[in-house]
């Protein structure tokens, strides 16, 4: 009687050893993900939505050539700053009401101008607005404080760059 008992029991130990090796056996391996600059999905964009693939080699290598030339060549800049102000007599009369106020602007290496305004600030803000227009960049603005007698002014000059323009 404990010999046909014995049976049983081993056929179950046996299936228990022998279950997870079954087990892996039967699982698949999850497919493997793809990794690097592939491994996102593919964007397919119609026609004429902004993918252009009629670029030949040859333009295209003459395109990136220039563009590492232009990467590798240091920028040029020309620079200009506005200093202070000069007033202009309109008319004839002689008093401060028939002079206008002008801010002077000052190119670099050479040429002036001069934008006026109803106002010192007037004046200022146009000369700011004109010089934006033109692309140009306000980089840094000096304060000079005079004292004396008891009475302090302060006169600033302003400085501009742009990015060198093509002859």
């Amino acid at each position: 009687m404990f010999a046909r008992h014995k049976a049983p029991i081993h056929a179950a130990l046996l299936a228990l050893l022998l279950a997870p090796a079954a087990h892996a056996a039967a699982q698949t391996e999850p497919p493997r993900r793809p990794q690097g600059p592939v491994a996102g999905p593919a964007i397919k964009l119609p026609r004429g939505a902004g993918a252009e693939d009629q670029r030949t080699q040859a333009a295209g290598a003459k395109q990136d050539e220039e563009a590492e030339r232009a990467a590798q060549a240091p920028r040029k800049w020309e620079y200009c700053v506005i200093k202070g102000f000069k007033y202009n007599q309109k008319g004839l009369s002689l008093s401060s009401s028939s002079r206008t106020p002008a801010a002077f602007v000052r190119y670099f290496p050479t040429g002036s101008e001069e934008i006026e305004g109803a106002t010192e600030e007037e004046a200022l803000a146009n000369a700011f607005a004109r010089l934006g227009e033109e692309g140009w960049e306000l980089t840094a603005v000096r304060t000079d404080l005079s004292i004396s007698d008891g009475t302090g002014t302060t006169f600033s000059v302003y400085f501009f760059k742009r990015p060198k323009r093509q002859e």
